[in-house]
């Protein structure tokens, strides 16, 4: 059984899904997911919600019912706030898990009270929306990536995404490193030593480097070293111990 996990920190929300139809048959079906959970939830410091996609869940042995919900209590004494799911087809096989199971992810995340990613273009106002950062403490990293195409063409932009990294860093305790999704970013080249003087700021907060993935365009320009595919940027970090090379996983390697 595979699990996939999604961690939006942002939101303060896991995100869980099975990668391929299965049925939750017994109490090592349980201890699987259970493993799974423990795992992602290593990356956390703060309280969190809980969608989890039934999609490929086709039935839950209704025997199981009391272990999912000891389960289910184990996390919430590890700062689970709340969890629900959510499936497009409607499955009465699925009764035994101890959430609620809505029609849909919009539905589910209303249900727990989350906003949509915001998907935005346009604008100096916009642009602090679109920034969307990520931890992973383990592996001393933290990932900078877009919800829609941004060009960072002002001071004032610039000063927008300092300020966003600076206030991620309040959870930092650690050395760290920016790993950048530039699959939607463009960089003005009038921007270059602006974002230089804004590395050199970070790097007085333990920051160590700075690395980019995907180019918006193959002969796009971007202030640091940027690599074709997210795995090769990982293993840069990786090189010096800063990236476990579980995290370097991406279409490109498949």
């Amino acid at each position: 059984m595979k699990i996939e996990i999604q961690n939006d920190f942002q939101s303060k929300l896991m995100m869980q899904s099975f990668e391929s139809p299965v049925s939750l048959n017994s109490k090592a079906d349980i201890h699987a997911w259970k493993q799974a959970w423990l795992g992602a939830l290593q990356k956390w410091h703060s309280p969190y919600k809980v969608i989890v996609d039934c999609s490929n869940l086709a039935r839950v042995n209704p025997d199981l019912k009391k272990d999912l919900e000891i389960m289910t209590k184990f996390f919430k004494g590890f700062f689970m706030r709340s969890i629900i799911g959510y499936s497009i087809e409607a499955n009465s096989e699925l009764s035994a898990l101890p959430f609620e199971i809505k029609d849909s992810e919009d539905g589910a995340r209303e249900a727990l009270n989350i906003r949509q990613r915001l998907k935005v273009s346009r604008g100096s106002e916009d642009f602090r929306g679109a920034i969307f950062l990520e931890n992973h403490f383990q592996q001393q990293c933290m990932e900078l990536s877009f919800t829609d195409h941004v060009k960072l063409d002002s001071s004032e932009k610039l000063a927008m995404l300092k300020s966003k990294i600076v206030n991620n860093l309040t959870q930092w305790h650690s050395p760290w490193n920016l790993l950048i999704d530039c699959s939607n970013l463009e960089v003005s080249s009038e921007q270059d030593k602006n974002f230089t003087n804004m590395i050199k700021f970070f790097q007085g907060f333990f920051l160590k480097q700075v690395l980019g993935y995907q180019p918006f365009a193959k002969d796009a320009p971007y202030p640091f070293k940027v690599y074709r595919a997210r795995h090769r940027a990982a293993a840069e970090l990786e090189t010096s111990a800063a990236l476990s090379g579980d995290t370097a996983n991406c279409s490109t390697r498949k």
